[in-house]
């Protein structure tokens, strides 16, 4: 499985773990400090999680938006799953985004979703696609790891 929110793919970039689910930062950010929870079992959709997976996931990544409001300096945020093809889903590995928001951040709060979609289209592995280099992830990964021990 060449999946890139399983290992190794997901090493690089994981910043804060659970037993059953990991923060990602997102390759390509559509605004800084944008961010993955992607469960740890290779699951599809939503509807794959139990009870107890939902209610770990939802606990999870609102201490991943804690963690990102001390690392970013901000108080809103963008939540988003897109949950099938038709709804937008490009990997076939459950993600719900975490965006940090601030004023004037984009021409209209809305935008966010559209920059999204563009750059999940985009293919993986094209040069097209705007992704943060090796260097600057660790840098960023680091910070975040050092944040949520620290919380």
């Amino acid at each position: 499985m060449n999946c890139p929110f399983c290992p190794p793919l997901a090493e690089l970039t994981t910043f804060a773990e659970t037993p059953c689910f990991r923060a990602l930062y997102n390759i390509a950010p559509v605004l800084p400090g944008h961010s993955l929870v992607v469960p740890k079992e290779h699951i599809r959709s939503m509807l794959g999680l139990n009870e107890n997976l939902l209610y770990e996931m939802v606990v999870f990544s609102r201490k991943i938006v804690q963690v990102l409001m001390k690392a970013f300096s901000c108080q809103s945020f963008d939540w988003t799953i897109q949950d099938g093809t038709e709804a937008g889903q490009t990997i076939e590995h459950l993600h719900l985004h975490i965006i940090p928001r601030h004023s004037n951040d984009l021409a209209a709060p809305g935008d966010w979703y559209p920059a999204m979609l563009q750059n999940e289209t985009a293919i993986i592995d094209s040069a097209l696609r705007q992704k943060i280099n090796q260097a600057e992830m660790v840098k960023i990964v680091s910070f975040l790891k050092e944040t949520y021990i620290k919380l």
